[in-house]
């Protein structure tokens, strides 16, 4: 079943392995390549994403029994190539907010072409993988926190390329020798699971078993870098904001003044819960380094203008119009602002000392929108470069509709880093068509054959 087939932002052609062999543009081939590695890392990314789509629908979300079902959930759902139960095996709060996003990602992608029209998210052509007679041990973090380690076990991967769902984008700028490859078969590839001293971190909540790639994470981190292990539950106090806005502005101030416990207190606890756990054991040490860089360093955020939107998801999306921030280091007797209108940045510096001299005249102020500067920053924004007419860049950033995703949980509005991040890529490939990618695609490969030092 393809749950795109619905797509109201157009149509594509499926691509097809068979189709012809473009003439190759412009360019040499190592910069090819480098295209042609980006659009495969580009594919595969959306094959995931694709396939998270229709994850939220069907998942349980009742957890397992015990840490090792919650691992033979995930590794049963991988071999059976049912993502959705390999999806459900993870905490809700760190896999919800992955997958809001999938489904409109994944949709505009084919649009574009890089993922072909007919790719069904609930089983990937091209792809099989299988783990068979897995064996595993647990290790008792805490209570209702344990590692669970794989100790035995085969492991089959088996893909064949003629079946990927490439979409034609990706395959219209393969060179012919890439193409060639699509059309071989190579054989499955197998391996033993034991020894490999893999283990994810398996977490009870609710009654329930699920695993946790963030505690998975920070658990790695801090065993390795010595800091031990934290009372699980009674870490940092999320703080949250009254509002979008209020979030927005608390999380900047909080940035401003290197006040890393503050700026954590604006992630929503359910989607960071590890890091509320974790940090409490480096905030000691950050302090007494980062944090006390305070010291001399003042900066302060004065105003900030915001508008507010609704993204995607139903999260509201906080865009920044404006701001105003002030900065003095009294040791160098420095001081200054720095201010944004919405078009143009302006930097004023005041070196009363004459301390920064020694790195030859530092202008009193500086404004983007200075012609001078300007043409300074052309590169960015459609000059030409040694003959190569560079994409708009700028302007194309500057048409996106991007944000910072706020969410609300109980009464207060929280960041998001995950939903700011997918936002962020989805507003993006909204601004193009297969045309426009297509020439920011032949820029690439025309630089990389102009300057063999880029590529």
């Amino acid at each position: 079943m393809d749950t795109f087939d619905n797509d109201s932002m157009g149509s594509i052609e499926s691509g097809q392995v068979a189709a012809p062999i473009p003439h190759s543009p412009t360019g040499g081939d190592s910069s090819r390549k480098l295209v042609l590695g980006g659009l495969i890392v580009i594919a595969v990314i959306a094959i995931a994403a694709v396939a998270f789509a229709t994850m939220n629908a069907g998942r349980s979300n009742d957890g397992a029994d015990s840490p090792i079902e919650a691992m033979e959930k995930f590794f049963a759902g991988l071999s059976a190539e049912d993502l959705v139960a390999s999806v459900d095996a993870f905490l809700p709060g760190e896999a919800d907010p992955v997958i809001t996003y999938t489904a409109s990602i994944g949709s505009e992608l084919k649009r574009l072409g890089v993922l072909s029209k007919d790719i069904d998210p609930q089983a990937v052509s091209g792809f099989n993988f299988e783990f068979s007679d897995m064996t595993y041990r647990t290790e008792e973090i805490a209570k209702g926190f344990v590692r669970v380690y794989i100790t035995g076990g085969d492991a089959m991967f088996d893909i064949d390329p003629a079946e990927l769902p490439i979409g034609k984008l990706v395959l219209d700028n393969l060179p012919p020798e890439a193409r060639a490859q699509l059309d071989t078969d190579p054989p499955p590839e197998s391996d033993s699971m034991a020894g490999e001293d893999f283990y994810l971190v398996a977490v009870e909540e609710d009654g329930g078993w699920y695993l946790s790639y963030w505690y998975t994470i920070m658990d790695a981190i801090f065993t390795e870098t010595g800091y031990g292990t934290p009372a699980f539950g009674a870490g940092m106090e999320p703080t949250g904001a009254t509002s979008p806005q209020k979030a927005v502005e608390a999380a900047f101030s909080e940035l401003l003044s290197l006040d890393l416990e503050g700026l954590i207190g604006m992630l929503p606890p359910s989607e960071m819960r590890a890091l509320y756990d974790y940090m409490p054991l480096v905030m000691d040490d950050y302090n007494e380094t980062v944090g006390a860089f305070g010291s001399f360093v003042t900066i302060d955020l004065v105003s900030l203008g915001t508008s507010v939107s609704e993204a995607d998801s139903g999260a509201s999306r906080v865009a920044i119009e404006s701001f105003d921030i002030t900065f003095s280091a009294a040791l160098f007797e420095l001081d200054g602002a720095i201010s944004y209108d919405g078009e143009c940045f302006d930097i004023t510096i005041n070196d009363r000392g004459g301390n920064l001299s020694d790195f030859g005249a530092i202008p009193d102020s500086i404004n983007s929108c200075d012609p001078a500067i300007a043409d300074a920053l052309g590169g960015l924004g459609g000059a030409d470069l040694g003959g190569i007419e560079t994409p708009n860049f700028l302007s194309d950033l500057g048409a996106a509709e991007i944000g910072i995703l706020t969410v609300e949980e109980g009464d207060w509005w929280y960041l998001s880093p995950t939903e700011t991040i997918g936002d962020g890529i989805l507003q993006g490939l909204k601004l193009w068509d297969a045309t426009t990618l297509q020439q920011y695609i032949d820029w690439i490969v025309e630089l990389g054959s102009g300057s063999g030092a880029l590529f």
